[in-house]
């Protein structure tokens, strides 16, 4: 089925070009256009001049080959006869060359069509083939031939007996069904509460006990005595009084009998009227709708039923390439490397050399056959004193070998920039001299394809840039080279700059101290240490300009040592001195209060209110002051104002009173994690608070009952009660409410983990102006939660913003530049 092999002799031949000497005359540099590069030496000369530090001129002629050489592509269309058969019914509709047949016909009229259908087929595929500009692949593979005739017949429905309509198999025609909810018996259990069937209810006067109780008021007599005194004596008398005494009796209670009374519903009966079919005992047929029949399935309502039968041709192309036995070897590597579809589509021609139908009889393949030729240029160089072999291919010019010409023209720079690095060593530990490894990082950079091939391995891609150019050995060796340059260079600046960074940063600290105390000091001084590295990427930047010759070739090695983490050590000796030393100062200057602050807020910081004692007068306590002592931050106040206020019976204080006992918020003293009991006795104070506020339906309320209910404290656990109240608590603008969701939902307990709706309470709490919240969404931020990859500038701004706020987590993970 495949005449054409390696074998075959009389399909290739190469026609070989005599090669014309050039001759170099002078050592002036060759300039060349992209579009002037007619031969390989051209191409060659471009790449060099382009992508390299060197010039044109470094590559000299020797002697150049360029053939034509053929191969025979073969396409091979494998033709199917597909038997096709379907199930009809009366709407069926056949076309003017379709052919009616009895039953037993349908099938094996339609087989008979498939030798035809592949002869017409065949003929059909070998014209087509033969057709002046057609396609070597113009045929696509599936269906290549329809169907002409279908074969079909036709009955009487035996299902419907040809009336296209069946008798409902649930009510038989009758329209309707037995009741499902009386069965037929047209009344069903009473249902009413306490009922239940049994037509006897508790009697509401004794609650079902059968007694009742009365308090019966006795009189009893009693001596009371009475003392006087007179003249250092005392006489007493006595005198008699009719006192109530109080007692309970039972009796039977003459409502009901035993404590039961009839069921005003079903009026003692224990059945009422079934009110699916009102008291019918049949309702309207379910599946018929009440019509009484059906549409007949097989044959779709139409009152026939059948077959019909056709054959459609179906064909699949597959390509090959084949080369003359003589061919030369790089021809049979071209083959290897390129698909058939790519090598026809280089090739300078493929024309169609002949058809083959295999069994004329039953046609089961068709073979067309092309004869191509394919451009080969082979040239001879010489560079640096070595001579090279360079091969390309078709009517671009593909590479199919370069004999590593460009790289041994790179390699002197590379083992240059080696050197370097190897002598830079042993400058020692504290070294920050970066002279010696700027020339040869020039030299390296200077050739644009090294940073092609850096950036495509770093990209993590499978085939690096230039794989035609340079070999996988040299890319692994000039990332190695000049991540590790540039990481010295960075490092050796950094030592040079971070001293003044941190310098600069603890003077602004020190002088931020001394007008706006330790919180606002620890932010500017981090703003410094910020500006700080700035600072030192524009001198990174400026060095490597110098150097590179250009701001342009600076950014791309700056961009290619952040790709490769290689600028990582020299950002932690900016920062981390720096903001070690802002933190360290900043918590170890004292406290600073401002000279407009009152002596009252002196005298708290110094002497804790004790909880449930009022810090400020009775009089001045409101519900608005301390809702602003909480929002500020100041609980322990604000605890006391709500527990004066209580005290005066202010139902608006009973929910954020709760709130804070239940959380454990205002307690004087050293932060600690409570005990279970301290724990257990905060639930217990909180609970008929928390109620109280409820019905004012209070948020602060609703927010501590949504917690109890999730939590399972002092009330049976019911998680999804719990979330609602929470949000309607947070609807009502509670912060505290968000807060909690949002954690309930990151952390993924009581509830599932739901990133996206974790995002949505901490964004709505971070608008409210929660520190906490701001610096939360930051952490997701970090960590990518919610987000299709992390996010880690975005984080470090929202903990910045957190940080000028006061949220000691944010300042802490600015200085580190991590959480």
């Amino acid at each position: 089925m495949n005449p054409t092999t390696d074998t075959d002799s009389d399909t290739g031949g190469s026609l070989d070009v005599p090669a014309v000497p050039e001759t170099v005359t002078a050592a002036a540099p060759i300039q060349l256009d992209k579009e002037e590069a007619p031969t390989v030496l051209g191409k060659l000369r471009t790449l060099v001049q382009e992508k390299t530090r060197f010039e044109p001129h470094d590559i000299t002629p020797l002697g150049e080959e360029d053939a034509l050489q053929e191969f025979s592509l073969q396409a091979n269309y494998a033709l199917e006869a597909r038997f096709e058969q379907r199930v009809i019914n009366g709407y069926f509709a056949p076309s003017g060359s379709d052919c009616r047949c009895g039953p037993h016909e349908v099938g094996a009229l339609a087989h008979a069509q498939e030798k035809d259908r592949l002869r017409r087929a065949a003929g059909k595929l070998d014209a087509a083939l033969r057709q002046a500009g057609q396609a070597y692949d113009g045929v696509a593979a599936g269906l290549y031939l329809p169907h002409a005739v279908k074969h079909w017949h036709l009955d009487t429905c035996s299902n419907c007996h040809g009336k296209g309509r069946i008798s409902c198999h649930t009510c038989h025609g009758a329209t309707t069904e037995t009741c499902w909810s009386c069965h037929g018996g047209r009344t069903v259990s009473c249902d009413a509460y306490g009922c239940y069937g049994s037509g006897k209810v508790s009697c509401s006067y004794c609650s079902g006990s059968g007694t009742v109780s009365e308090q019966v008021t006795d009189y009893i007599t009693v001596q009371v005595p009475t003392t006087t005194y007179s003249n250092g004596s005392s006489h007493t008398s006595y005198h008699s009084e009719t006192r109530p005494q109080y007692r309970t009796e039972y009796r039977s209670c003459y409502h009901c009998s035993y404590g039961k009374v009839s069921c005003s519903t079903c009026h003692g009966a224990g059945n009422v009227n079934c009110g699916t079919c009102r008291a019918s005992g049949s309702v309207t047929c379910r599946t018929c709708s009440g019509v009484g029949d059906l549409r007949c399935n097989p044959c779709d309502g139409s009152g026939k039923v059948g077959n019909a039968a056709w054959v459609d041709v179906h064909v699949a192309p597959g390509y090959s390439v084949s080369l003359p036995k003589q061919a030369p070897d790089d021809a049979r590597r071209i083959r290897d490397k390129e698909s058939v579809h790519s090598l026809a589509a280089i090739a300078s021609s493929v024309a169609l050399a002949k058809v083959s139908i295999y069994n004329e009889d039953q046609p089961q393949e068709v073979d067309a056959l092309y004869a191509g030729k394919l451009r080969i240029v082979r040239l001879d160089a010489a560079c640096n004193a070595e001579k090279h072999h360079l091969v390309a291919y078709g009517t671009d010019l593909r590479w199919l070998t370069l004999d590593d010409i460009v790289e041994k023209l790179l390699r002197g720079d590379l083992k240059a920039l080696s050197d370097a690095l190897a002598g830079s060593a042993d400058d020692g530990l504290f070294s920050a001299h970066v002279q010696g490894l700027l020339t040869p990082l020039r030299d390296v950079a200077a050739s644009e394809l090294n940073a092609d091939v850096i950036e495509s391995v770093l990209g993590g891609e499978t085939e690096h840039a230039h794989v035609d150019v340079v070999s996988s050995e040299y890319a692994q060796n000039v990332r190695t080279c000049v991540l590790g340059a540039l990481r010295q260079v960075y490092t050796r600046l950094a030592k040079q700059f971070w001293w003044k960074s941190a310098l600069a940063a603890l003077a602004v600290a020190i002088a931020t101290w001394f007008f706006a105390g330790r919180g606002m000091a620890a932010l500017a001084g981090l703003l410094v240490a910020g500006a700080g590295y700035w600072l030192f990427n524009r001198k990174v930047k400026a060095v490597l300009s110098e150097a590179l010759g250009g701001e342009q070739q600076a950014e791309r090695a700056m961009r290619i040592a952040g790709k490769g983490r290689r600028n990582q050590l020299a950002q932690v000796l900016i920062l981390a001195p720096a903001s070690l030393a802002v933190l360290a100062a900043s918590y170890g200057l004292p406290v600073r209060v401002p000279a407009a602050a009152a002596p009252q807020s002196a005298a708290l910081a110094s002497a804790p209110v004790a909880p449930h004692a009022p810090a400020v007068p009775p009089q001045e306590a409101s519900m608005p002051k301390a809702l602003k002592l909480y929002d500020n931050g100041d609980k322990v106040q604000a605890l006391a104002m709500l527990d004066s206020l209580v005290g005066k019976g202010d139902a608006n204080a009973y929910g954020l009173y709760g709130w804070m006992l239940l959380m454990g918020e205002g307690q004087p003293g050293p932060a600690t994690a409570p005990t279970a009991q301290q724990r257990q006795a905060r639930q217990v104070a909180a609970k008929p608070l928390v109620g109280k506020g409820l019905v004012k339906g209070d948020s602060y309320a609703l927010a501590a009952k949504g917690v109890m209910l999730a939590e399972g404290w002092q009330e049976p656990r019911n998680v999804q009660r719990g979330i609602d109240l929470l949000k309607q608590a947070a609807h009502k603008g509670n912060l505290q409410a968000m807060h909690v969701l949002g954690l309930y939902h990151v952390r993924g307990q009581p509830i599932p983990v739901n990133h996206k709706e974790a995002r949505k309470w901490f964004t709505l709490a971070a608008d409210k102006g929660s520190a906490g919240d701001i610096y939360n969404l930051g952490l997701m931020d970090w960590e990518g939660a919610g987000l299709k990859r992390p996010d880690r500038a975005s984080a470090m701004q929202r903990w910045k913003i957190a940080a000028a706020m006061g949220e000691e987590r944010a300042i802490k993970a600015v200085a580190q530049g991590q959480p």
